[in-house]
């Protein structure tokens, strides 16, 4: 800022008119671009502006694979035989038998045990197991792999069991065992928990602990070569009538665009529907219902990856930079005919015979994308413009802010008197308090557990009750009177790096944050009425993060009452 002012002459030597611009037409410029990047972001769901999927790795060679998977009655062999060991262990997973299948077809089998120790709360110990096989490649010597992995879901389970996804990669695994052109390894991974038993295997395979020990993944006896993909399976063991494909992964992190077209596509050569976010594209693109359609989609798979919650186990691959999706199989009458097992075998057999032909990782294609459908995408490089035309008021108001603050203390001839010590104080207590905050939930849980008989849960929202009003009691207490312009000015330009910072890695949730917090940082000032201060510590208030948590909480005693 010293380029544009000049502290002794009191006056800015260079951008004086520009200044009087900034300052004068700041609120009026920062509201039209705020206004204008969320037009251009909802604009990114028209098919002009979003671009047509293709495959930019030309040795995945998808169209030049001739499906050989006739498999169909084995893979209904093999789910009977599951759902009667399954009626067995309606609370848990048939390891012998899983085991006993892939040692039968000449597999190399290892089990894998794991503990869960939760640590908030009271203290649990979850015990699980995962099972797995390796077909080796014949013309390689176990340096890359691709996983073919299932969850398990047990008959009392509250999710739609997969049994169909297990059948069918036993008959996969029984059909090429022995065939000849396999260049990497595969592995056939059955996983139990869901989330739990894929984290726990790949850190086991990959040799890495948990830094807060809250998993003991154990080691694996048997491994394989460095994994360049994965594909897991969600095939349901009743009907399904279309394919939909997840991508998101952990902390909103995605794969390798490539492999999510090469899916699509292999799915439309064998004529099976598919579907993203459940949804079908479009028949007019280019209509006003397309757009709609369009923009649905998108904005589903935005609040999806903003949560950083995985939408499938192949999540958890993206961790270890391998890319990964999941095929979960959905049943809705009338849609589309039944899916077979011969398309889905011819699907697997696709996908896994193309990443066979890869001769070095994903690289060629988008990393960061976001998808309108199965076959148009908007890139980085278009996304990225109305995102920061949406955050870059934030911007611009501390720049405004700081002038004016420069131009005030120079009318007065005297830069010194704002206390630069007292203002970095603050802003350093405000992230102690932040540091409090983030690791409150466990020390609450256990606080509110051994006093209180708290639930884990109750004890969390109480603690953060608490801690609001702990915070609220100190911003009471007098303190030496300072100029809350450069406060603001500083917390401007944090929040701004802040979201550009999250926006290359998740635009979901740098673009939900920017559409909350910037008409929230814009109404910040000094009010000039009685009303105007009401409905800025009203909008503040509703701002508040522990009202999110009460609210949820309050829908779900009403859901109660009304389902009793």
């Amino acid at each position: 800022m010293g380029v544009l002012s000049n502290r002794t002459s009191g006056k800015f030597s260079l951008l004086d008119p520009l200044v009087k611009i900034v300052i004068t037409w700041n609120r009026n410029v920062c509201y039209f671009c705020y206004i204008f990047g969320i037009l251009g972001f909802v604009s990114l769901a028209y098919e002009s502006v979003s671009s047509g999927v293709y495959i930019s790795e030309n040795a995945l060679l998808p169209g030049l694979v001739h499906g050989q998977f006739n498999s169909e009655s084995v893979a209904r062999e093999f789910l009977t035989s599951i759902q009667e060991e399954a009626s067995r262990y309606p609370n848990g997973m048939p390891y012998a038998w899983i085991a006993a299948q892939f040692q039968q077809l000449g597999l190399d089998v290892g089990t894998q045990d794991f503990v869960l120790r939760y640590n908030i709360g009271p203290k649990t110990n979850y015990t699980g197991r995962n099972v797995y096989g390796i077909l080796r490649a014949r013309r390689h010597s176990s340096r890359e792999s691709v996983v073919l992995a299932a969850p398990y879901r047990p008959p009392n389970s509250v999710f739609t069991p997969t049994n169909g996804g297990i059948a069918l990669m036993l008959a996969f695994a029984k059909a090429f065992r022995s065939a000849s052109y396999w260049a990497k390894d595969i592995i056939f991974l059955v996983t139990e928990h869901e989330h739990l038993g894929m984290e726990a295997w790949l850190e086991a395979y990959h040799r890495v602990s948990p830094a807060a020990g809250l998993v003991d993944s154990g080691d694996l006896k048997e491994r394989a070569g460095s994994i360049q993909a994965a594909i897991n399976l969600e095939i349901p063991e009743g009907r399904a009538s279309y394919i939909d494909v997840k991508i998101e992964g952990l902390n909103g992190q995605l794969p390798n665009l490539d492999l999510v077209n090469l899916a699509h596509r292999l799915c439309r050569r064998e004529r099976v529907q598919s579907t993203f976010k459940k949804r079908v594209d479009p028949y007019d693109g280019t209509s006003l219902e397309g757009f709609l359609e369009n923009l649905e989609t998108m904005l589903s798979m935005m609040s999806s990856q903003a949560t950083g919650v995985p939408t499938g186990n192949h999540g958890f691959f993206h961790r270890f930079g391998i890319e990964a999706i999941t095929l979960a199989g959905y049943y809705e009458p009338g849609m589309h005919h039944p899916i077979r097992y011969h398309e889905l075998g011819r699907i697997v057999e696709g996908i896994f015979r193309s990443l066979n032909n890869l001769q070095e990782r994903f690289h060629q294609s988008f990393f960061f994308y976001l998808l309108s459908g199965t076959n148009r995408y908007i890139s980085i490089g278009v996304y990225m413009i109305p995102f920061s035309i949406m955050a870059a008021p934030l911007l611009l108001r501390a720049v405004s802010i700081w002038f004016d603050l420069v131009q005030s203390h120079n009318a007065q001839k005297d830069l010194t008197s704002l206390n630069y010590d007292q203002v970095c104080g603050i802003i350093i207590l405000c992230h102690v308090f932040g540091s409090c905050l983030f690791l409150l939930p466990s020390t609450a849980a256990k606080l509110g557990l051994s006093y209180f008989e708290f639930e884990t849960d109750e004890s969390v929202y109480y603690g953060f009750i608490l801690a609001s009003v702990i915070i609220a009691m100190l911003l009471m207490f007098p303190v030496k009177r300072i100029d809350a312009r450069a406060i603001r000015c500083i917390a401007h330009l944090e929040m701004a790096t802040l979201m550009f910072a999250t926006a290359l890695q998740n635009i979901s949730l740098a673009t939900f944050q920017a559409f909350i917090v910037t008409p929230l940082f814009l109404g910040t000032g000094t009010a000039s009425s009685r009303k105007g201060v009401f409905f800025k510590r009203l909008i503040v208030l509703l701002a508040h993060p522990v009202k999110e948590p009460h609210a949820g909480s309050s829908l779900g005693v009403q859901a109660k009452q009304s389902v009793s």
